[in-house]
């Protein structure tokens, strides 16, 4: 599990260098806003489209059916869940969206890929990348409402914007790409592997930013956060091991690892982005990302080993 556990903290150090970054004003913490634009727009698009032609080749197509209902009960279950939990907790209706987020959405695409290449392989990669696939879908729908509820943004959000963004057409084309065994021309190859490249960094790099325009100690301030990471990495993922060991499912264990591995990953890093891009709740965003990222660099590895992977 030295994998696991050296991949996290190379990820949360991106946030502190981020955080830092913003504080000397190496560069401009008003940037943020822009800087996610260029993640969700540009780089993130085409991480999601290389994640999905990568896997041209690649064998188990077959079971692809597992992972993406796997993925569509996980992500069901903690919706409702969390619904529960921020009225149990009586968070406030502006404070809700980065618990709700965090709940629902892991970081598997940021940190999930890179991990199950190094734990599990290309064939690990493959089916978090078909697991991302339903995740992304709505992630950038459902996930945006949840982001944007309770406050008056400056860009209307329709349900055609939901679901036509270059996310999701990043999903279409690279599945079409998949299919149709479309290979890339080797200039147009280098040229997206490049700024896939970036995505992963950038978008801790912004989450630090995103938090540098708080006092240091406004980032610990919200007490009632600290829950966000028990329920996040340790209640929700055990849960999870529970589920999966009493149904009386034939799941490929490799599917069955993933999805633990999805359980059990701290907050998705995009709400700060699409919390940068809509002018909501970037400080509770930030915050969420920060300390369930903080927190995971012990739980992930101490989850996988519980759960035998």
């Amino acid at each position: 599990m030295s994998v696991v556990a050296a991949s996290v903290f190379l990820l949360f150090a991106l946030i502190f260098l981020g955080f830092y970054i913003g504080k000397r004003k190496i560069v401009r913490q008003d940037a943020a806003p822009d800087l996610s634009n260029l993640v969700l727009k540009v780089t993130m698009p085409v991480t999601v489209f290389c994640s999905i032609v990568e896997q041209q080749g690649q064998e188990g197509v077959g079971s692809a059916w597992q992972i993406v209902f796997g993925v569509l009960i996980l992500h069901i279950v903690s919706f409702l869940a969390s619904l529960i939990l921020v009225r149990l907790l009586r968070i406030p209706p502006k404070e809700q969206g980065p618990w709700l987020f965090s709940l629902i959405f892991s970081n598997n695409g940021f940190m999930g890929l890179p991990l199950s290449l190094a734990v599990f392989g290309t064939r690990g990669l493959f089916l978090m990348a078909l697991g991302n696939v339903f995740s992304n879908l709505l992630l950038f729908s459902l996930g945006v409402k949840i982001l944007t509820r309770y406050y008056e943004t400056d860009e209307k959000i329709s349900f055609r914007d939901m679901f036509v963004n270059n996310i999701n057409i990043a999903v279409l084309l690279g599945f079409l790409f998949l299919l149709l065994k479309i290979p890339l021309p080797d200039i147009a190859d280098r040229l997206l592997t490049y700024l896939s490249n970036i995505t992963s960094g950038l978008s801790m790099l912004v989450v630090g930013i995103s938090l540098s325009r708080l006092p240091f100690r406004a980032v610990f301030r919200d007490r009632k956060m600290f829950l966000l990471p028990l329920f996040r990495l340790i209640v929700f993922p055990m849960a999870v091991i529970g589920i999966l060991h009493v149904l009386p499912l034939q799941m490929n264990p490799e599917i069955r690892s993933i999805l633990i591995l999805v359980s059990c990953l701290p907050a998705a890093s995009a709400q700060s982005m699409i919390t940068e891009q809509y002018h909501t709740n970037t400080a509770g965003a930030a915050r969420a990302v920060f300390i369930t990222t903080l927190f995971s660099v012990v739980t992930v590895p101490v989850i996988m080993a519980a759960a035998g992977v």
